[in-house]
């Protein structure tokens, strides 16, 4: 029986999915199938990941619907064939031992599951520093043994007996766990991959508009909410960027390019926040 099943929702990938595949496919753990889950992509997509399918038996296409990553994660989940399930990204790259160190503790019975930390694998580009270097980082300050929020990897019974990812959340459908049960999973500090932050303004503004229909808060679901957000711009837009300049130590980023990465974020935001509250619409 294969030990693990690792499980990549897919829309419009072209530019970064071969190099995820082939990150994959190198790794120190072998034991495992690769499901790729295609999310109803327009771009080529389909065939480059058809192209690796025909290369090695490990990997698996299945072509679904625009419906988010959260229901591409449960189908293939429910296709998988491993004890434990993986969980990444098309834009991720991973170091040689990245399934290794992230399945371990699932493995040795210590864990139900485990996050691992992600760095910025853009850390040059302008949009990229003020979006940050670390993607998670608070899980993994200090001493190991914290707890994360994000399951990468968990054992598929549980899975399945919380009834896999809720799509209600959009965005943030990959913290169902802890949205729902208050779980959460042991940081793992030396399991590293290398997530790619947004690296144009346009892409920023549209990563900001599904977090922006992603948020949970009560207020912000109000239909009022997008217009007092318009108005207070000239004050929060400041403020947040300056925050965003402590949490990334780097002062130098503020004017202009905090404030201009700012500005696009927090319209970004209004946007999916109209999106969901007057359309229903909470996908990428």
């Amino acid at each position: 029986m294969i030990k693990s099943s690792i499980i990549i929702p897919t829309y419009n990938e072209e530019r970064d999915i071969k190099e995820c595949i082939k990150s994959l496919l190198v790794q120190t753990y072998k034991d495992f199938e690769l499901i790729i889950v295609d999310d109803g992509s327009k771009d080529k997509t389909k065939e480059i990941v058809k192209k690796f399918v025909k290369k090695d038996k490990r990997v698996e296409l299945i072509e679904g619907e625009h419906k988010g990553p959260g229901f591409s994660r449960n189908l293939g989940a429910s296709k998988a064939k491993g004890k434990v399930l993986v969980f990444v990204d098309a834009d991720m790259t991973f170091r040689r031992d990245f399934l290794e160190k992230l399945i371990k503790p699932i493995e040795e019975g210590k864990e139900i599951g485990t996050e691992n930390l992600q760095i910025s694998n853009n850390p040059k580009n302008i949009w990229s520093r003020c979006w940050g270097l670390y993607l998670n980082n608070e899980p993994f300050k200090g001493e190991k043994g914290k707890r994360g929020m994000i399951f990468r990897a968990i054992l598929k019974s549980k899975f399945k007996k919380m009834g896999g990812f809720d799509s209600k959340y959009g965005y943030a459908d990959d913290l169902t766990f802890y949205f729902k049960y208050g779980l959460r999973p042991l940081a793992v500090f030396d399991a590293i991959c290398y997530h790619k932050n947004p690296a144009t303004l346009k892409e920023v503004y549209k990563q900001s508009k599904w977090i922006g229909a992603s948020i949970r808060s009560k207020w912000i679901q109000n239909k009022i909410a997008p217009f007092f957000l318009i108005v207070l711009s000239p004050i929060i837009v400041p403020l947040l960027s300056i925050k965003k300049c402590y949490e990334n130590k780097s002062w130098s980023l503020l004017i202009p390019w905090m404030l201009i990465f700012m500005t696009v974020r927090y319209f970004g935001s209004i946007q999916g926040i109209i999106n969901k509250n007057y359309f229903k619409k909470n996908v990428r």
